[in-house]
Protein backbone atom coordinates (compact mmCIF):
# COMPACT_ATOMS: atom_id res chain seq x y z
CA UNK A 1 0.00 0.00 0.00
CA UNK A 2 1.22 3.51 -0.88
CA UNK A 3 2.21 5.73 1.81
CA UNK A 4 0.13 9.11 2.23
CA UNK A 5 2.39 11.06 -0.09
CA UNK A 6 1.18 8.96 -2.57
CA UNK A 7 4.42 8.89 -4.40
CA UNK A 8 4.22 5.66 -6.87
CA UNK A 9 4.66 4.57 -10.64
CA UNK A 10 1.54 2.77 -12.28
CA UNK A 11 1.53 0.98 -15.15
CA UNK A 12 -1.44 2.12 -17.55
CA UNK A 13 -2.72 0.21 -20.31
CA UNK A 14 -4.40 3.07 -22.15
CA UNK A 15 -7.45 3.14 -24.86
CA UNK A 16 -7.86 4.20 -28.37
CA UNK A 17 -9.40 7.42 -28.64
CA UNK A 18 -8.11 9.36 -25.58
CA UNK A 19 -4.93 11.29 -25.25
CA UNK A 20 -2.91 10.21 -22.84
CA UNK A 21 -3.27 13.22 -20.39
CA UNK A 22 -6.66 12.34 -20.23
CA UNK A 23 -6.03 8.89 -19.48
CA UNK A 24 -4.91 10.29 -16.46
CA UNK A 25 -8.03 12.00 -14.79
CA UNK A 26 -9.02 8.22 -13.39
CA UNK A 27 -5.85 8.17 -11.65
CA UNK A 28 -6.28 11.33 -10.45
CA UNK A 29 -9.21 10.99 -9.08
CA UNK A 30 -8.36 7.44 -7.25
CA UNK A 31 -5.31 9.36 -5.36
CA UNK A 32 -6.75 12.20 -5.03
CA UNK A 33 -4.04 14.09 -5.98
CA UNK A 34 -3.56 16.32 -9.26
CA UNK A 35 0.32 15.65 -9.19
CA UNK A 36 -0.05 12.96 -11.60
CA UNK A 37 2.43 13.01 -14.41
CA UNK A 38 3.55 10.49 -17.24
CA UNK A 39 6.53 9.42 -19.30
CA UNK A 40 6.34 9.01 -23.34
CA UNK A 41 2.85 10.77 -24.73
CA UNK A 42 0.71 7.92 -26.72
CA UNK A 43 -1.15 9.35 -29.72
CA UNK A 44 -4.53 9.00 -29.26
CA UNK A 45 -5.05 6.08 -31.62
CA UNK A 46 -2.33 4.18 -30.03
CA UNK A 47 -3.08 1.92 -27.67
CA UNK A 48 -0.99 0.17 -24.81
CA UNK A 49 1.52 1.16 -21.80
CA UNK A 50 1.48 4.56 -20.30
CA UNK A 51 3.64 5.36 -17.53
CA UNK A 52 2.36 7.45 -14.76
CA UNK A 53 4.53 8.96 -11.72
CA UNK A 54 2.60 10.44 -8.67
CA UNK A 55 3.50 12.52 -5.71
CA UNK A 56 7.25 12.95 -5.45
CA UNK A 57 8.15 10.65 -8.13
CA UNK A 58 6.73 13.45 -11.05
CA UNK A 59 10.58 14.45 -10.90
CA UNK A 60 11.83 11.35 -12.26
CA UNK A 61 10.22 11.64 -15.61
CA UNK A 62 12.94 11.92 -17.51
CA UNK A 63 14.53 8.70 -16.23
CA UNK A 64 11.70 6.89 -17.68
CA UNK A 65 11.41 8.99 -20.90
CA UNK A 66 14.80 8.19 -22.29
CA UNK A 67 14.73 4.76 -22.23
CA UNK A 68 14.00 2.38 -25.23
CA UNK A 69 10.15 1.71 -26.17
CA UNK A 70 8.77 -1.00 -27.71
CA UNK A 71 5.61 -1.35 -30.07
CA UNK A 72 3.11 -3.82 -32.11
CA UNK A 73 1.91 -2.19 -35.42
CA UNK A 74 -0.04 -2.63 -37.98
CA UNK A 75 1.17 -0.82 -41.47
CA UNK A 76 -1.44 -0.66 -44.55
CA UNK A 77 0.42 -0.36 -47.95
CA UNK A 78 -1.30 1.69 -50.90
CA UNK A 79 -2.11 4.13 -49.37
CA UNK A 80 -0.63 7.42 -47.16
CA UNK A 81 -2.45 9.54 -45.45
CA UNK A 82 -1.84 13.37 -44.12
CA UNK A 83 -1.75 12.36 -40.38
CA UNK A 84 0.45 9.01 -41.50
CA UNK A 85 -2.56 7.34 -39.17
CA UNK A 86 -6.42 6.20 -39.60
CA UNK A 87 -7.52 9.79 -38.42
CA UNK A 88 -6.31 11.53 -41.62
CA UNK A 89 -6.69 12.02 -45.27
CA UNK A 90 -5.59 9.91 -48.10
CA UNK A 91 -2.92 12.03 -49.93
CA UNK A 92 -0.96 9.67 -51.96
CA UNK A 93 -1.84 5.90 -53.43
CA UNK A 94 0.56 3.43 -54.98
CA UNK A 95 0.26 -0.17 -55.49
CA UNK A 96 0.73 -2.85 -52.46
CA UNK A 97 4.34 -4.35 -52.64
CA UNK A 98 5.18 -7.55 -53.20
CA UNK A 99 5.83 -9.03 -49.57
CA UNK A 100 9.62 -9.90 -50.63
CA UNK A 101 10.35 -6.42 -51.69
CA UNK A 102 9.17 -5.50 -48.01
CA UNK A 103 11.43 -8.08 -46.65
CA UNK A 104 14.54 -6.80 -48.35
CA UNK A 105 13.57 -2.95 -47.65
CA UNK A 106 13.17 -2.97 -44.32
CA UNK A 107 16.96 -4.32 -43.44
CA UNK A 108 17.39 -0.47 -43.68
CA UNK A 109 15.78 0.16 -40.62
CA UNK A 110 18.45 -1.12 -38.42
CA UNK A 111 20.86 0.84 -36.28
CA UNK A 112 20.72 4.43 -36.34
CA UNK A 113 18.07 5.85 -38.57
CA UNK A 114 17.76 9.40 -40.24
CA UNK A 115 13.60 10.24 -40.14
CA UNK A 116 11.08 13.23 -40.24
CA UNK A 117 8.83 13.00 -37.81
CA UNK A 118 4.94 13.82 -38.85
CA UNK A 119 3.70 17.21 -39.30
CA UNK A 120 0.68 16.05 -36.97
CA UNK A 121 3.08 15.91 -33.97
CA UNK A 122 3.46 17.58 -30.53
CA UNK A 123 6.78 18.45 -31.65
CA UNK A 124 7.49 22.44 -31.21
CA UNK A 125 8.34 24.39 -34.49
CA UNK A 126 9.02 28.10 -33.69
CA UNK A 127 7.29 27.81 -30.13
CA UNK A 128 3.85 25.95 -31.61
CA UNK A 129 2.99 22.63 -31.87
CA UNK A 130 3.09 20.94 -35.23
CA UNK A 131 -0.18 19.87 -35.38
CA UNK A 132 -1.72 23.26 -34.63
CA UNK A 133 -0.32 24.58 -38.10
CA UNK A 134 -0.90 21.44 -40.01
CA UNK A 135 -4.42 21.17 -38.50
CA UNK A 136 -4.88 24.92 -40.54
CA UNK A 137 -4.15 23.24 -43.33
CA UNK A 138 -0.31 25.08 -43.59
CA UNK A 139 2.89 23.61 -44.52
CA UNK A 140 5.11 22.50 -41.99
CA UNK A 141 8.69 21.93 -42.54
CA UNK A 142 9.81 19.49 -39.78
CA UNK A 143 13.88 19.05 -39.17
CA UNK A 144 15.45 15.45 -39.65
CA UNK A 145 16.20 13.52 -36.60
CA UNK A 146 18.31 10.89 -35.99
CA UNK A 147 17.06 7.98 -33.95
CA UNK A 148 17.86 3.78 -32.88
CA UNK A 149 15.87 0.99 -34.14
CA UNK A 150 16.88 -1.45 -32.50
CA UNK A 151 14.92 -4.50 -33.49
CA UNK A 152 12.57 -4.88 -36.45
CA UNK A 153 10.44 -7.77 -36.72
CA UNK A 154 8.16 -8.82 -39.07
CA UNK A 155 5.29 -10.72 -37.46
CA UNK A 156 2.12 -11.30 -40.29
CA UNK A 157 1.11 -10.06 -44.02
CA UNK A 158 -1.94 -10.03 -44.60
CA UNK A 159 -1.87 -7.80 -48.09
CA UNK A 160 -2.15 -4.75 -47.69
CA UNK A 161 -1.41 -5.23 -44.00
CA UNK A 162 1.91 -5.62 -42.24
CA UNK A 163 2.33 -6.33 -38.92
CA UNK A 164 5.57 -5.63 -37.15
CA UNK A 165 7.05 -5.45 -33.47
CA UNK A 166 9.89 -2.48 -32.99
CA UNK A 167 12.38 -1.82 -30.27
CA UNK A 168 13.33 1.71 -30.71
CA UNK A 169 14.95 5.04 -28.64
CA UNK A 170 13.16 7.05 -27.66
CA UNK A 171 11.72 10.18 -30.36
CA UNK A 172 11.30 7.40 -32.53
CA UNK A 173 7.99 8.13 -34.56
CA UNK A 174 6.62 4.33 -35.63
CA UNK A 175 4.01 6.54 -37.98
CA UNK A 176 6.78 7.86 -39.74
CA UNK A 177 8.76 4.54 -40.12
CA UNK A 178 5.48 3.18 -42.07
CA UNK A 179 5.07 5.54 -44.24
CA UNK A 180 9.53 5.31 -45.07
CA UNK A 181 9.03 1.62 -45.45
CA UNK A 182 5.99 2.10 -48.01
CA UNK A 183 8.13 4.39 -49.98
CA UNK A 184 10.84 2.15 -49.55
CA UNK A 185 9.32 -0.73 -51.22
CA UNK A 186 8.19 1.42 -54.17
CA UNK A 187 4.58 1.76 -52.61
CA UNK A 188 3.06 4.26 -50.10
CA UNK A 189 1.91 3.22 -46.29
CA UNK A 190 0.27 4.39 -42.96
CA UNK A 191 0.26 3.14 -39.39
CA UNK A 192 -3.45 1.56 -38.81
CA UNK A 193 -2.79 0.61 -35.57
CA UNK A 194 -0.22 0.90 -32.86
CA UNK A 195 -0.01 -0.64 -29.74
CA UNK A 196 3.62 0.45 -26.86
CA UNK A 197 3.87 -3.20 -25.28
CA UNK A 198 7.31 -1.92 -23.09
CA UNK A 199 9.27 0.71 -21.88
CA UNK A 200 12.32 -0.01 -20.71
CA UNK A 201 11.67 -3.17 -18.03
CA UNK A 202 8.58 -2.24 -17.75
CA UNK A 203 5.48 -4.38 -19.53
CA UNK A 204 1.98 -3.85 -20.70
CA UNK A 205 1.62 -7.22 -19.46
CA UNK A 206 1.42 -6.02 -15.92
CA UNK A 207 -0.50 -2.75 -17.25
CA UNK A 208 -4.06 -2.24 -16.14
CA UNK A 209 -7.26 0.04 -17.59
CA UNK A 210 -6.83 3.68 -16.28
CA UNK A 211 -10.53 3.17 -14.62
CA UNK A 212 -9.38 0.44 -12.67
CA UNK A 213 -5.96 1.69 -10.89
CA UNK A 214 -6.32 2.04 -7.44
CA UNK A 215 -3.47 3.54 -4.86
CA UNK A 216 -2.51 -0.29 -4.40
CA UNK A 217 -1.55 -1.05 -7.86
CA UNK A 218 1.43 1.54 -7.41
CA UNK A 219 4.91 0.63 -7.28
CA UNK A 220 6.75 2.12 -3.82
CA UNK A 221 9.67 4.53 -4.41
CA UNK A 222 12.19 1.74 -3.47
CA UNK A 223 10.56 -0.86 -5.82
CA UNK A 224 10.78 1.62 -8.88
CA UNK A 225 14.41 3.00 -7.86
CA UNK A 226 15.49 -0.75 -8.06
CA UNK A 227 13.79 -1.95 -11.30
CA UNK A 228 15.25 0.73 -13.02
CA UNK A 229 18.87 -0.10 -11.75
CA UNK A 230 19.38 2.90 -9.11
CA UNK A 231 21.63 2.22 -6.60
CA UNK A 232 19.67 1.88 -2.37
CA UNK A 233 21.80 2.51 0.38
CA UNK A 234 20.39 2.45 3.70
CA UNK A 235 21.32 5.09 6.33
CA UNK A 236 21.23 5.55 10.15
CA UNK A 237 17.80 6.73 11.06
CA UNK A 238 19.38 10.24 12.67
CA UNK A 239 20.49 10.27 8.90
CA UNK A 240 17.67 9.80 6.68
CA UNK A 241 15.71 12.27 9.59
CA UNK A 242 18.00 14.79 8.11
CA UNK A 243 18.38 13.75 4.74
CA UNK A 244 14.55 14.23 4.64
CA UNK A 245 15.17 17.71 5.84
CA UNK A 246 17.61 18.68 3.27
CA UNK A 247 20.53 19.02 5.59
CA UNK A 248 24.05 19.92 4.08
CA UNK A 249 25.27 16.83 2.39
CA UNK A 250 28.60 17.77 3.34
CA UNK A 251 28.08 17.75 7.09
CA UNK A 252 26.73 14.50 6.95
CA UNK A 253 28.49 10.90 6.89
CA UNK A 254 27.05 9.10 4.05
CA UNK A 255 28.55 6.53 2.00
CA UNK A 256 30.00 7.87 -1.47
CA UNK A 257 30.90 5.87 -4.93
CA UNK A 258 31.91 7.12 -8.29
CA UNK A 259 29.98 4.20 -9.80
CA UNK A 260 26.71 5.02 -9.49
CA UNK A 261 25.54 8.73 -10.69
CA UNK A 262 22.33 7.78 -8.57
CA UNK A 263 21.67 6.70 -5.22
CA UNK A 264 18.39 6.19 -3.21
CA UNK A 265 19.12 6.55 0.41
CA UNK A 266 16.46 4.97 2.86
CA UNK A 267 16.14 4.80 6.96
CA UNK A 268 16.85 1.26 8.43
CA UNK A 269 13.45 0.22 7.78
CA UNK A 270 13.44 0.56 3.83
CA UNK A 271 11.96 3.92 3.96
CA UNK A 272 12.92 6.49 1.36
CA UNK A 273 15.29 9.59 2.74
CA UNK A 274 16.44 11.39 -0.51
CA UNK A 275 17.33 10.30 -4.14
CA UNK A 276 21.19 11.91 -4.70
CA UNK A 277 22.63 12.89 -7.57
CA UNK A 278 26.67 12.60 -8.00
CA UNK A 279 28.19 15.80 -9.69
CA UNK A 280 31.86 16.58 -9.70
CA UNK A 281 32.39 13.49 -7.08
CA UNK A 282 29.40 15.60 -4.98
CA UNK A 283 26.66 14.28 -3.88
CA UNK A 284 23.18 16.84 -4.61
CA UNK A 285 19.53 16.32 -3.62
CA UNK A 286 17.35 15.21 -6.21
CA UNK A 287 14.39 14.37 -4.77
CA UNK A 288 13.86 14.62 -0.92
CA UNK A 289 11.34 12.51 0.60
Amino acid sequence: MLSSAISGLFLLDKPAGISSFSALGSLKRNLGTGKVGHAGTLDPFATGLLLALSGKLTRSVSLLSDMDKEYEAVFRFGEETDTLDTEGNVIAEAPVPEYSSIQKSVVVFSGTITQIPPAFSAIKINGKRAYSSARKGLDVEMPERQVQIRSFELLNWNPPDLGVKIRCSKGTYIRSVARDLGLESGSRAFCRSLRRTAIGPFSVDNALPPETIKQNNGLLPVDFFQSIGVCVKTVPLDIAGRLRQGFPVSRLSIPLSSEDRLTLFTDDNGIPAALMELKNEKLHYSIVF
